[in-house]
This record gives C-alpha cells, sequence and structure tokens, in this order.
C-alpha cells in the first residue's frame, strides 16, 4: 500500500502547486486546504470511540492502551473530546472553538479540563465551554498504530456534550447527517461502545454514526465492543460468554450488520484493571486469595457493603477493598484472587492472565486486523472525500473563472479516485455489507480474503500460509483468475453483482503480476 500512498501524495502535491500558481480572490486558502488532507496521509489511523453516557468509553480507551491516559468515573464525567496520539512525551494541548490559538497545558489538567465543573469559578466554566477538543500525546507504544479519540456521552443531557462529539466527528447539532466542513473527516474509522444488548436508541445511534462523513462507512470501517460484560457476574459466572451470546443477539438484529462488522464483548474494567493495579493492590489481592472461595463471593456479592463494612473474615479492611472494587469491580476481584489461587502471584504473570481472560486481545486483533489492513486505504478515501467536501463548499462561493481554476486544480484527485483498484475493491466490498450483491458464501469469503481482510501479502490475499514460494503464490493466482473469470461468463451474475466479479477478477488478474516468476 505504500505505492498507494506515495502516488496519492504526488497527487495531492500536485493539486497544492496548481491552486498556488495561480492565487485568485477567493482561492487564498484553498491550497492549505489540500495540504491539511495530504498530511492526513502520514499520520496514524484515527479511531473514535462513540457511544451513550456510561457506556464504557474511557475505561475502553484505558484499556487498550494499558494506561490511565483518559479519565473514569462513575459519572458522566467526559465533558470535552480527548483526542490522544503518540508524541515523545506527556504534552497537553487544549484547542478552542472561539479562533484563539491552541495553547499548551499542564498535563495534570487533563482531568480538570475533561470533567465537567459543577462548582468552582466561572471563569474556569468559561474555559471549558471554549474547548473545541483536548490533544495529549504520550510516548505509550500502542499509539503508534492509532490516535484514539475518546468523545462525550452522544445521548448527554447536557447538549454542548454531544454538540462537541457531532462536532468533532463532523456532524451538526440540528441535523447529524450534515458534514461540518470546519471539522468534517476527524475520524477514520468508529469503535461503536455498548454496555448492553441493542435497543432502540442503539439503533438509532448506528443509523446516525455509522456513515460517510463521520468516519465509518458501514463495516468496512466501523466495529463495536459490547462493555461492561462483568456486571453480569455473579449471575453469569463466565461474563465473557455471556457477553458472546448477547453479542451475537447484537448482530441478528435487523440492519446491524449493515452497519457494523462485528461486536466484540470486552470486560474492559479488568482489561483496564489489568494495566494500572499497583503493587500494595496485588498485595491485598494476595491477601483475598487465601479466603475460602464461597466466603469471598459472598462478600463480593453485597457489592458497595464489601467496600464498608468490617468482615472479620476477610484479611483486607475497608478502605482498601473500597480501592479495590474502584479499580477491579466485583468479577475482577473474583477472578484475579482466583488467579493468585491459582499461582499467578506475582504481577507480570497475574497482568497477562487478567488480559486474556477479559477479552481485550481478541478485540485488539480485530482493530489491527480488520482497520489496520486497510488502514492506508481507509486514511485514503477519507482525505479525498474531505478534499472534496472542502472544494465544493468553496465552489459554491466563487465566481465562473475562480470555480474553473479550482476544479482543473482537483483533476490529479479525481483521476488518482478514478484509476485506483483498491477504490473499486472498497466500493464492492461495501455492496457485500449492504446485502446488495448475489454472492455464495464461497464468493464472499474469497472476496473478503482478497481485498486483505486477512492480510495483504499475497500469500494472506491468496488464503496459503506464509511464507509461501513464488510457483505456489502464482499457481493459486491463476487458479483463482480461472474461477472469477468462468463467474464473469456466468449468466447467473448480473448487474452490480456482475460489476463486482469483474473487480475480484482484476484483483486476481493483479496478483498474477505481482507474483509471477522472475524470467
Amino acid at each position: 500500500m505504500t505505492g498507494l500512498r506515495a502516488r496519492a501524495t504526488a497527487a495531492f502535491d500536485e493539486a497544492v502547486r496548481g491552486l498556488r500558481s495561480v492565487p485568485l480572490p477567493g482561492l487564498e486558502n484553498a491550497a492549505e486546504d489540500l495540504a491539511a488532507c495530504r498530511a492526513r496521509l502520514s499520520g496514524p489511523m484515527r479511531v473514535a470511540l462513540v457511544g451513550r453516557v456510561s457506556s464504557g468509553k474511557s475505561t475502553l480507551a484505558n484499556a487498550l492502551l494499558g494506561a490511565p491516559l483518559a479519565p473514569t468515573g462513575v459519572e458522566e464525567l467526559t465533558f470535552n473530546v480527548n483526542w490522544i496520539g503518540h508524541g515523545p512525551r506527556r504534552e497537553l494541548t487544549v484547542h478552542f472553538t472561539d479562533g484563539r490559538p491552541p495553547e499548551r497545558r499542564d498535563p495534570a489538567e487533563l482531568e480538570a479540563l475533561t470533567v465537567r465543573a459543577r462548582d468552582g469559578d466561572k471563569q474556569h466554566r468559561r474555559l471549558l465551554r471554549a474547548i473545541d477538543h483536548l490533544r495529549v500525546t504520550d510516548p505509550n507504544e500502542h499509539l503508534r498504530a492509532f490516535d484514539l479519540v475518546d468523545t462525550p456521552g452522544l445521548d448527554s443531557v447536557f447538549q454542548t456534550d454531544s454538540q462537541n462529539t457531532l462536532r468533532f466527528l463532523g456532524r451538526t447539532g440540528d441535523d447529524v447527517r450534515a458534514a461540518s466542513a470546519a471539522h468534517a473527516g476527524r475520524a477514520d474509522a468508529l469503535v461503536v461502545v455498548f454496555a448492553r444488548g441493542l435497543a432502540a436508541n442503539e439503533e438509532e445511534l448506528l443509523a446516525d454514526f455509522a456513515g460517510p462523513g463521520v468516519g465509518g462507512s458501514g463495516p468496512v470501517t466501523t466495529v463495536a465492543a459490547l462493555t461492561k460484560v462483568e456486571l453480569s457476574w455473579p449471575q453469569y459466572p463466565d461474563p465473557l460468554a455471556e457477553g458472546r451470546r448477547l453479542a451475537e443477539r447484537v448482530m441478528s438484529a435487523p440492519g446491524a450488520r449493515r452497519v457494523l462488522y462485528e461486536v466484540r464483548p470486552i470486560a474492559s474494567l479488568v482489561a483496564a484493571a489489568a494495566a494500572t493495579f499497583t503493587e500494595d493492590e496485588l498485595g491485598d489481592l494476595i491477601g483475598l486469595s487465601t479466603v475460602d472461595p464461597s466466603t469471598l463471593e459472598r462478600r463480593l456479592r453485597r457489592g458497595p457493603f464489601f467496600a464498608t463494612r468490617e468482615y472479620d473474615d476477610l484479611p483486607v479492611p475497608p478502605q482498601r477493598r473500597a480501592a479495590l472494587l474502584r479499580r477491579f469491580g466485583q468479577y475482577g476481584i473474583w477472578l484475579a484472587a482466583g488467579l493468585v489461587r491459582d499461582g499467578a502471584r506475582d504481577a507480570a504473570e497475574l497482568r497477562a492472565e487478567l488480559t486474556a481472560r477479559s477479552g481485550l486481545p481478541g478485540f485488539r486483533a480485530l482493530l489491527t486486523g480488520h482497520f489496520g489492513n486497510r488502514a492506508e486505504l481507509i486514511k485514503l478515501r477519507g482525505a479525498l472525500d474531505l478534499a472534496y467536501r472542502l472544494r465544493d463548499r468553496r465552489a459554491a462561493a466563487l465566481g465562473p473563472h475562480e470555480r474553473a481554476v479550482l476544479l482543473d486544480a482537483c483533476a490529479p484527485l479525481l483521476a488518482l479516485d478514478r484509476d485506483e483498484h483498491a477504490f473499486r475493491e472498497l466500493e464492492v466490498l461495501r455492496l457485500y455489507y449492504d446485502d446488495a450483491l448475489a454472492f455464495t458464501p464461497d464468493d464472499a469469503a474469497d472476496l473478503l480474503r482478497v481485498t486483505g481482510e486477512h492480510g495483504t501479502a499475497p500469500a494472506d490475499r491468496l488464503g496459503l500460509p506464509s511464507p509461501a514460494a513464488p510457483p505456489e503464490l502464482l499457481a493459486a493466482a491463476r487458479a483463482r483468475l480461472g474461477e472469477w473469470a468462468a463467474r464473469d461468463l456466468d449468466p447467473l451474475y448480473e448487474g452490480r453483482t456482475r460489476r463486482a466479479v469483474q473487480v475480484v477478477r482484476r484483483s486476481y488478474e493483479r496478483l498474477v503480476t505481482t507474483v509471477r516468476e522472475p524470467a
């Protein structure tokens, strides 16, 4: 995909040069608009977490990053959009809505600038209301793969919170389907965060926030996390198994597969605790592991009483139990104590076991696989779409001559869009997820594989183990090409399905060229 990025960068450069070479009224900032779009190609993919209030977005962010970078709490906490990216050091920059320049602040102020000010002075409340978003950089290694955007709840009773999210993601409050030119395309992909199964409000959320303009393009760029599955304990001894059942129910809801690729359950509080518990908390868990399991379960079932009552049969005092309950939750304490009892008394081993049992590794693999394999293409598609929106907005206010100059300068982008086969693959994927293609299960499996669902190397696209020798790759590519050439001649494939067949056939033709043995 690096060749695609090089061609895309060259197309944007040509468009920028074309605009800068013909300075005309009304086009003063058009070149800078396109240059900003081009800059997105070299940056990491931007993944936004969206969902309802208290769905666990910030806890999931901390679990994904393995560090407490996003403030969390039991109340409606996230007030401003937090954009977290990789950097050489921990820094916090405040971006405003009123046109003033960004302002560097002490990273220790993040929570104060994120949490709603119910009390305090008027000046601080005015500051919070003027914030567009907060940009956090951190040397966290997980942030090399993607920027993570933590957003306020979309159903917030405080409408400003929802407006912050809508504006950042490229939506307006009056019409959530209308792009805001100033903020369109901020996210390349979405993680929709649910705390329960699909209900009417979640269906509306999916319909409103999984389309082009918000960063998602249906299942190609939108997945979901079913969080807080640990709350089903002790009714369900294995909360993750119950979470998988609920996730299947979500995906079986009408229309879900048209907007979501997959729903994965995560015991997000357990995952976040695995990364952040202290040595003192490990000592307390070791103490609780000595308690008879039935006694510990009975005490944990009491919920808040576990953190406040004096119990002679628990070796950890209430205040320290309260800290454990905030960090791990009831199920997390039960699970951790059991793991310690089974021999995981070392902090590193306990962290690894808790993480594995939280469902987080599978979700990380989903992000890096489903999104990551197509990250370059998704970023480019978003950059082009944003460039077109900015072009059209400016063109609407120009005279005929200036409009012609602008459209002519953007011609290299249109040529890139027209000529790149990867965009045709993306279009076919969207049709497939919309149930608009008469593909058999084998057809669909081939489509997903050849378009990079399982990896972008030739062996991955052909379904062969890696490494595979060139003769084996070539034989497989030619065999698949023959199968799709036959489909192209089959009268059962017609209309959009036939055009999709032709795109897949072309994908295999390109693979044959790529893996052909040297003369």
